[in-house]
């Protein structure tokens, strides 16, 4: 059984979601924190950085980095056809996009939201998150582009990077005005949440 540390609606829902949607055994354990905004002493024994998601895998070794994750999961349930197998011609594209999602919205999320984060200086906070906010419109163009009609990133396949790339979406600070820019992602995002497993995911985090 896998034991997913999580926060509602936070990084963590992708790989609920795709654990679910595999079919996997696993198990939930929503992380609440300490009055002072720290987590509880177990939680930093399994990731010193107290990063959320933090996933126990079957074997009892733990993982972090969510991308990381979804790649993981997928190739051990291949059943489910979330992603290419090795050396298939699609394998390329799902790993460049998943990482992409990873490394560039997933961050610039991060400076609009926590920006005291990025600088030792308080008052450049707003700044960091105005060029957070113009990073993370461009960078969902660009990912917008690579769907094309899609609906997924692989065509009429879901693939772990469609339910990542949902989850980003759902941390838009207009999701509607989002989408009213660019069709694609809605239409990958209506896709995605057709799926009933995925959907149940969204409706636990109360997204």
């Amino acid at each position: 059984m896998y034991t997913l540390y999580c926060r509602n609606t936070a990084g963590s829902m992708a790989p609920e979601a795709l654990l679910a949607a595999c079919g996997a055994e696993y198990r939930v354990i929503v992380l609440e924190r300490k009055p002072d905004g720290s987590f509880h002493d177990f939680f930093l024994k399994l990731n010193p950085k107290a990063e959320v998601p933090t996933l126990v895998l079957p074997d009892d070794s733990v993982m972090t980095e969510s991308a990381a994750m979804m790649i993981h999961i997928a190739d051990l349930h291949p059943q489910a056809g979330l992603a290419p197998a090795i050396g298939a011609p699609e394998r390329a594209r799902f790993l460049r996009w998943q990482v992409y999602l990873a490394t560039t919205l997933y961050m610039s999320d991060l400076r609009l939201f926590y920006p005291q984060r990025y600088t030792s200086r308080p008052a450049e906070s707003e700044g960091i998150k105005e060029k957070a906010a113009e990073m993370m419109l461009s960078e969902f163009g660009i990912y917008a582009e690579a769907l094309g009609e899609g609906p997924f990133l692989l065509g009429s396949r879901m693939s772990a990077a469609d339910i990542y790339a949902a989850m980003l979406c759902t941390w838009s600070p207009d999701m509607k005005a989002l989408f009213a820019q660019h069709p694609a992602l809605a239409r990958m995002y209506d896709a995605v949440l057709e799926n009933k497993a995925v959907r149940a995911v969204w409706e636990r985090n109360g997204a």
